[in-house]
């Protein structure tokens, strides 16, 4: 599974419950997401026609949540 990202939205944190450090994008979808490390690499990069933004694609595999032992806490009910 891929996630589709813009590149303008990266910020490095911090995890407040493992304290690992991880990048946030913006998802195209609009939503903020977390990824593992200070430099996800991008499987492929694009342009939105519209905007000119740089659009990244990370494997869903570099997902915080699917490291962090306390990502169960942190996923939003629907």
């Amino acid at each position: 599974m891929v996630l589709t990202v813009y590149d303008d939205t990266r910020g490095v944190g911090r995890c407040r419950s493992c304290d690992a450090v991880i990048t946030w994008f913006e998802l195209t979808s609009g939503k903020r997401h977390p990824f593992n490390g200070r430099d996800p690499v991008y499987l492929q990069t694009d342009s939105d026609p519209a905007t000119a933004r740089l659009i990244g694609h990370l494997d869903a595999k570099d997902s915080h949540f699917t490291t962090c032992p306390q990502s169960a806490v942190w996923r939003r009910r629907r």
